[in-house]
């Protein structure tokens, strides 16, 4: 048995939201891929791909990917970093041709999934699954930030989760780095700083490092910068997603003016 669902659908960007917080699996925006019509930049459309397919008597494998469109971009350095997190790199990125690689990724998960099952035994059923999703998380004065959602389950006593946050520069096309945000990330004490900030104690006390790294998996607004770290990226799975937020008041000295300016930080 198999079965397969695909859905267009309109969305338009917000310029900014207010974050919710869904358990383990990081922050989503509350209006997300919502309708809206005043006062937005650009519009997005959504594409969307599900899928299943019987593999063995007592095994299924499930697959659902949701990308987002952005017709009024154009450059090619920008959507290039725009799709990667999601495993897309394409010569145009027209809505035919992604349809058509998210085709290619599930017939590739069923491939591979079909190969895994030859020594799969169970007495009872089970549905392995691989699921990602492409959201906005917020776009404002020409910033851009995407949350890269996957999950999954491939057998074994859990499932796994992850969330990848990107930010987009939209008047340089350009994705925001560190780099771009610091004078000299180098100078900066990071382990005091986000041992400092690390207020979930439950998940503190999962911690499995002695020094917390910074990463590049971050957004921000003009009060804040986050940094997300996945399951056992520094602390036990059951921590689920750990999400450090420090006031730029504390990292003032080390911010790049420009990044001050635009971002109206006081």
């Amino acid at each position: 048995m198999k079965t397969i669902f695909l859905a267009l659908a309109t969305a338009f960007v917000l310029f900014s939201c207010s974050p919710k917080t869904t358990g383990n699996k990081g922050i989503i925006p509350e209006n997300a891929n919502e309708l809206a019509s005043e006062n937005l930049p650009f519009a997005i459309d959504s594409l969307q791909l599900q899928d299943s397919i019987a593999v063995a008597k007592t095994l299924k494998l499930r697959t659902s990917s949701t990308i987002l469109l952005f017709p009024t971009l154009h450059n090619k350095t920008l959507l290039d970093s725009i799709y990667s997190p999601s495993g897309i790199k394409l010569e145009t990125y027209s809505k035919e041709k992604l349809l058509k690689e998210l085709v290619n990724q599930k017939e590739a998960y069923f491939s591979q999934g079909q190969e895994d099952s030859l020594e799969f035994q169970s007495g009872y059923e089970q549905t392995w699954e691989e699921n990602s999703y492409m959201n906005v998380f917020a776009n404002k004065n020409d910033i851009l930030t995407l949350a890269y959602e996957s999950d999954g389950f491939s057998g074994g006593a859990h499932g796994y989760y992850g969330i990848t946050y990107k930010n987009f520069d939209l008047k340089n096309n350009k994705t925001i780095q560190l780099s771009d945000v610091f004078m000299d990330i180098n100078k900066i004490d990071w382990n005091k700083i986000l041992m400092k900030n690390f207020k979930n104690s439950d998940q503190k006390e999962m911690l499995l490092v002695d020094k917390i790294p910074v990463n590049n998996n971050f957004y921000f607004d003009f009060q804040n910068i986050t940094f997300v770290y996945n399951q056992y990226e520094i602390t036990a799975y059951a921590a689920g997603v750990v999400e450090i937020s420090i006031p730029f008041s504390e990292l003032k000295p080390y911010l790049k003016p420009e990044f001050i300016s635009r971002n109206n930080i006081k």
